[in-house]
């Protein structure tokens, strides 16, 4: 395992504050101290991040996070993901939590951000408005934008293709016999429900089966718009042969009203959802989802904002990144390959 900043913190018998304080040459560090820092890093063999030692000119050596809240397993996921990622670069992480640009102002780490108390921000909140982006540019405001994008705005990002998620996820379904697919879409707010719906829709073009605007749902990513999605199927007597979920909290809700109503799966309907929820590999059956790279999303987050501040970057680059298929016991057994070459079922 790679040495880090609280090792050397440790060995110096000193706070990580003061080791980040040697790596940045802070004149308010006392000569003995020093001394001790230098020692326990020549001690451990450790080398600073080069992109976090070219930070070292007076900066505070934190970066913040945007986020709307942490109950989600993707968004806990992805928190989790920077902050292991800051802290193996010898940094500090701050959070704000804001579902708009107002709350953002308001919230003391959202001061933090605009009174540069931090050296840049990742923002993965897809609430905020072009406008608050537009504002951190004409400041020029270090920041990344994670999972998300602006059209308006040209602005370094992460992303995840969330069109090529919509289109492997119907795709499999497709691969195991089925033809009438329904789908329940996320809030139209987030351009990754646009996406996913979008790559659904493509799909069912390139296997030449009709779109029916009747089994597309809207939904809101939630447990409830997933059960009353199907409960309304049912009713009308349309039941699909599958649906794809835009999520897994989706996905939950019309397992219950399946499960209500009698109707097996994967028999009788099968069902992939998103975001591969911890819960849906403990469920009987097993949920089928698309896993997000939550890992790679938060360390390339990181790594971007890094080179941003370090000066590496001069233009607005977009990392994308693709999601993975995960078949468990919703959908049933795969009988032919995807006929897309550009579009492979994982």
């Amino acid at each position: 395992m790679s040495v880090n900043i609280y090792d050397v913190a440790k060995r110096a018998g000193l706070s990580v504050v003061t080791v980040s304080r040697v790596l940045n040459n802070s004149p308010k560090v006392r000569d003995y101290n020093r001394q001790k820092v230098l020692k326990a890093m020549a001690e451990l063999d450790y080398k600073p991040n080069a992109a976090a030692r070219n930070l070292a000119k007076g900066d505070t050596g934190m970066i913040g996070l945007v986020l709307p809240a942490v109950d989600d397993p993707f968004i806990s996921q992805v928190l989790f993901a920077v902050e292991r990622a800051v802290r193996e670069r010898g940094m500090f992480l701050v959070t704000a939590f804001a579902a708009s640009d107002e709350e953002l102002s308001h919230a003391n780490p959202g001061r933090m951000f605009l009174e540069n108390r931090v050296d840049g921000i990742l923002i993965l909140s897809p609430i905020i408005s072009e406008e608050y982006i537009l504002e951190l540019k004409k400041n020029r405001f270090p920041f990344v934008l994670l999972d998300q994008h602006h059209s308006a705005v040209q602005a370094p990002s992460v992303t995840v293709d969330n069109f090529y998620g919509g289109y492997q996820a119907t795709a499999s379904l497709i691969a195991g016999g089925v033809k009438r697919i329904a789908h329940i879409s996320g809030s139209t707010i987030y351009e990754s429900s646009v996406q996913r719906l979008e790559g659904y829709k493509q799909a069912l073009r390139d296997y030449g089966l009709h779109i029916d605007e009747e089994l597309i749902a809207a939904g809101n990513f939630s447990v409830e718009s997933g059960y009353k999605a199907m409960m309304g199927w049912i009713e009308l007597g349309k039941i699909p042969e599958a649906v794809f979920a835009a999520d897994d909290n989706t996905a939950f809700g019309v397992m219950d009203a399946a499960s209500k109503h009698k109707i097996a799966i994967p028999t009788e309907l099968a069902l992939i959802g998103y975001d591969d929820h911890p819960f849906g590999s403990m469920l009987h059956p097993a949920l089928s989802t698309v896993r997000q790279p939550t890992a790679a999303l938060g360390k390339q987050g990181v790594d971007l904002l890094l080179n941003v501040l370090a000066g590496k970057i001069k233009r607005a680059v977009t990392i994308t990144l693709k999601p993975e298929v995960v078949l468990r016991e919703t959908t049933r057994a795969i009988n032919r390959p995807s006929c897309d070459p550009n579009y492979s079922v994982s």
